[in-house]
């Protein structure tokens, strides 16, 4: 045996035993490449988008059948080795050869034995995804044919359609499937095109049917909206821009035309009047019998059914809250005490100059508040419990109490006075200044028991005042090191704060600090004392705005879903808050409503009653928990701009439960009733609320002129959180707007006059609108013998034209009327004046979604409903010495000139230092700004107002002089600062 291996293997050396190894290997190849040919083949079919054919399956099957025949070696031609292939096959190297070969050859029966399973599965899925974009292409025709709504769209993109996208992606020779590719990767484009589409073929199949909706014939805006058929809508609504028309547009054509019931209709109003007229419009105008419900209606409705009762709903927080002043709040320890700190240093926020772009701006923001201290109250309600009735009316003409210049300085008056510090106001400094350049000296404070001043310097941490220009920041400045010296020079003590104290929150503490390292002794007042003094049954109007700001308070708070737990919520988040002025604020604030709040909810359960914030919550609790049926396929809300959170919650809830299309319509810009607990967010931020929605707008005003609704556009669009629009107008009046001065009790001749104007062009069938910012405005005709005003009804009479139709309204409950002519009758600059400066208080911001950081936001868009409800003009009465600033606004930035006595009153002179007051003659004998006491700018020269000359070089005035020769010339009024000169001509 030995000596036959030996001969083979000579033998192989001979014949090159590396051949045989190389044919045994590509053999093996060539079976590695047909195993894997047949399995990339299988992968194909794997992933094959077409139908795999039983003849793909039989082809294959018959191909590599015949490869599994091929004998070993076959491919082998050398004959030597086939001469000893008997020999060779004993070798370990064929052995290796036959296991591997037989692996493919297993391998190759395996795959073929798979290749059916492989069809049969591979077919399913193609099936079922040809069926899928089978299915979408129909869905899609048959949506094509209404509005696609985004749930329709996001019914398109379900996961099952796009797996079929995906799987379909490559390519597919099916004309369906190529379309079902091209329209899923373009899907948002198309639907707009398609909504596009059917939005114009409806205008165009139903034009006679918009022609004559009450006997108006729509706008293109007011039919698009209408026809518009989104899951959720917001339709934007100018001014006068028929929106009422459209939403009973919008009623009769989803009846008539779509086939929808009446009672599938949810038709919302906020008012029961408003109801009404939509009802008395719809019903019988348009004869379309629909329910217009208000939210009253609607909540009790719920709870009725759910509890087969209606409840008592109490709208009594008025009572409840002068009762609790009155009663109860002496019952809770140190209530007294806080409330006579918020009201005396907390109730009016101070406001750094550097919050405002220009020094007028921030005088106009201070302007006629009320700084009159608590001793300078107390002190004169002391005078009036002594006086008769008839004798108080006499005594508040003339006795003003003492009365403050800033409000920082009414801040530390107050908390001098809280905490028993005996002081003077600018008490007449001990040692006399008086001389060419300054006046007698009069410090700010001078604390009595300890002869310590306290002046309050209007600087920045640089010792700056940079709100001034150049020249009046140099006099300030040597103004204040004058007053430094004179303490220095005669050994009297100064202590002094700054403004940027306030800026940093820091003021009260940093003025407490000093007093104490002075040995002041804080001793508070009998702070039930002085509530007595102050509170009392003749007199407790001091109490009415923070009275306001507590009821709009718990409105927000209980529109927003919050219970008395949420109380503790608000007080940690409060304890984050950066500023130490506005944390103790609300510290106080929040520590003052809340026995207020549960006194109120005691109350209500007293009585088994709930307000109308409960009556919305418990309505919206019922359908979440009992999910009760409604018919409902369309809700519309009739001025959403006025919606609540509460109210948004009971409507969302519905929306869920049904299914129901949503069309919201009203008018950011007439956002007015934050006090009942609208929450203008709602509207703004729609998306947030409502998710995806079709956004529309009514802008084509049939009210008022092109000219008008520039200006008022203009004025209200100034708030950047709000809607912008682009309103028109076919009317046109060039002016719209008139603004007329009066003095004193000339308001009463200035109304008159335009009375008198009104007639003599358009005769006594006439409209006229008196609008006040308040209730009591009406009040300017109860001495006045030429007009009678019922105060119930609001109806005036004026005796010259008995025949003219005058009405005074409230501002607030003017919005959604219009007349021929409108007056506005209170333009004051004032704490109840227009901008009302108690309405916009931070702390409601605690209620409220989101902060509007646009100054008196709510009162501008107020002004704009105001100014809008003329079908002709409004007219302003502008009291000459406080102008609003809304009413400046209109002079400055859209040319509109003060009239007074028929003519355009003439230009003022601005203050130099402030750029808002007007320089007017004082005494007559100096000129003074007329923001004073804020801004105390003045000259001793009344000439400047007859020259009018402004200095080259500061831009101070040029005052008449004489020179030591007696001959006149020009001097600039801030000499010695400036020593600029020019001759007289």
């Amino acid at each position: 045996m030995q000596d036959l291996f030996h001969k083979i293997k000579l033998f192989i050396n001979k014949i090159q035993y590396r051949d045989f190894s190389v044919a045994l290997k590509q053999d093996l190849t060539k079976w590695q490449h047909s195993k894997e040919s047949l399995w990339a083949k299988s992968l194909a079919l794997k992933n094959q988008t077409e139908i795999i054919t039983n003849h793909q399956i039989e082809t294959l099957q018959e191909t590599y059948n015949e490869v599994l025949k091929d004998q070993p070696l076959k491919a082998i031609t050398n004959s030597s080795i086939h001469k000893h292939l008997e020999q060779l096959r004993t070798l370990p190297i064929y052995k290796d050869y036959e296991e591997k070969r037989n692996e493919h050859k297993k391998a190759i029966r395996s795959l073929l034995i798979k290749l059916p399973s492989i069809q049969e599965t591979r077919n399913k899925v193609i099936t079922m995804h040809t069926v899928e974009a089978y299915t979408f292409m129909e869905r899609v025709d048959l949506l094509k044919k209404s509005y696609i709504t985004h749930s329709h769209k996001q019914s398109l993109l379900a996961s099952s359609y796009q797996n079929a996208y995906d799987f379909f992606e490559g390519g597919h020779p099916d004309r369906t499937i190529q379309q079902f590719n091209g329209l899923f990767e373009n899907l948002s484009e198309k639907i707009k095109d398609w909504n596009k589409h059917y939005i114009d073929q409806e205008l165009r199949n139903n034009q006679h049917f918009f022609n004559n909706i009450d006997g108006k014939s729509l706008d293109h805006q007011q039919r698009v909206a209408i026809v518009t058929d989104e899951d959720s809508n917001l339709i934007l609504a100018g001014a006068g821009s028929g929106k009422t028309l459209t939403i009973s547009g919008k009623v009769k054509y989803l009846i008539e035309r779509k086939g929808i019931k009446p009672e599938e209709i949810l038709l919302i109003s906020f008012t029961k009047k408003a109801a009404g007229e939509m009802h008395e419009r719809i019903a019988k105008k348009l004869g379309v019998e629909i329910d217009v419900k208000t939210f009253h209606k609607l909540g009790l409705e719920i709870i009725s059914e759910a509890g087969n009762e209606k409840p008592d709903i109490e709208d009594s927080m008025d009572a409840v809250l002068h009762t609790f002043f009155k009663e109860q709040m002496h019952k809770h320890k140190n209530y007294i005490h806080k409330l006579m700190h918020f009201f005396g240093v907390y109730l009016k926020i101070p406001k750094d100059i550097s919050d405002f772009n220009t020094l007028g701006e921030y005088h106009e923001y201070h302007k006629n508040l009320d700084f009159e201290t608590l001793k300078g109250k107390a002190h004169k309600q002391q005078e009036h419990v002594k006086q008769s009735t008839d004798q108080l009316a006499a005594q508040k003409k003339t006795y003003q109490g003492e009365t403050v210049k800033s409000l920082e300085e009414f801040i530390i008056a107050n908390f001098l006075y809280l905490n028993g510090i005996s002081y003077t106001y600018e008490k007449p400094y001990e040692y006399l200044t008086g001389n060419q350049q300054y006046r007698q000296y009069k410090p700010d404070f001078y604390l009595d028991d300890y002869g310590l001043y306290l002046e309050h310097f209007g600087i920045d941490e640089n010792m700056r005042a940079p709100h001034l220009s150049a020249i009046e920041e140099e006099r300030y400045l040597e103004d204040l090191k004058w007053k430094r010296e004179l303490h220095k020079e005669n050994e009297t003590r100064l202590l002094e704060t700054y403004s940027y104290y306030n800026r940093e929150g820091i003021l009260l503490e940093e003025l407490e600090r000093m007093l104490k390292e002075e040995g002041v002794v804080f001793q508070p007042i009998d702070s039930k004392k002085l509530f007595s003094q102050i509170f009392d049954h003749l007199n407790n109007t001091y109490f009415q705005d923070l009275k306001k700001l507590v009821k709009t308070f718990i409105t927000l708070f209980k529109s927003s879903g919050y219970g008395a737990e949420d109380f503790q919520t608000l007080e940690k988040q409060n304890k984050r808050n950066l500023s130490l002025f506005m944390r103790k604020r609300n510290e106080i604030f929040f520590s003052l409503v809340k026995p207020i709040y549960h006194y109120y909810e005691k109350s209500l359960a007293s009585k088994n009653a709930i307000d109308f914030n409960d009556m919305i919550n418990r309505a919206t609790s019922i359908i979440e928990e009992t999910k009760p049926q409604f018919p409902y396929k369309y809700i519309i809300v009739d001025e959403y701009q006025d919606i609540s959170q509460s109210r948004f919650h009971l409507i969302n809830a519905i929306r869920k439960q049904t299914g129901a299309k949503v069309m919201c319509v009203g008018d950011d810009w007439q956002s007015i009733y934050r006090f009942a607990g609208s929450d203008i967010e709602l509207f703004t931020n729609f998306e947030a609320y409502f998710g995806d929605h079709e956004l529309l707008r009514i802008e084509k005003t049939y009210r008022n002129s092109q000219q008008l609704i520039d200006t008022a556009g203009q004025f209200v669009m100034k708030n950047p959180s709000q809607y912008k629009k682009n309103l028109r107008s076919d009317k046109t009046n060039e002016t719209p707007i008139r603004m007329f001065l009066f003095k004193n009790r000339q308001i009463i001749q200035r109304l008159e006059d335009i009375l008198d104007e009104v007639v003599a062009a358009k005769g006594t069938n006439q409209t006229i609108m008196l609008l006040g910012r308040n209730n009591y405005d009406i009040l300017i005709f109860e001495k006045s013998p030429d007009f009678y005003a019922q105060h119930k009804s609001g109806k005036v009479t004026y005796k010259k034209y008995p025949n003219l139709s005058i009405q005074f309204l409230s501002v607030h409950k003017s919005k959604g009327l219009e007349a021929d002519y409108v007056i506005l009758l209170n333009a004051k600059n004032g704490k109840t004046g227009f901008p009302n400066k108690i309405e916009d208080d931070p702390v409601l911001e605690w209620v409220l979604q989101t902060k509007d950081q646009f100054l008196f936001s709510e009162e501008r868009r107020l002004f704009y409903t105001a100014i809008t409800r003329t079908q002709n003009s409004t007219y302003i009465l502008v009291p000459e010495k406080s102008p609003s600033s809304f009413v400046k606004e209109l002079k400055e930035e859209y040319n509109i000139a003060y009239e007074t006595g028929g003519h355009v009153a003439e230009e003022t002179l601005k203050c130099p230092r402030c750029h808002s007051g007007d320089l007017t003659i004082r005494n007559d004998s100096f000129v003074g700004c007329s923001n004073y006491p804020q801004c105390g700018y003045t000259i001793n020269d009344v000439s400047v107002l007859e020259h009018q000359k402004k200095c080259s070089r500061c831009g101070g005035f040029m005052a008449k002089r004489k020179n030591k020769s007696g001959e006149y010339f020009y001097g600039c009024s801030n000499y010695p600062l400036c020593s600029q000169t020019e001759n007289i001509e």
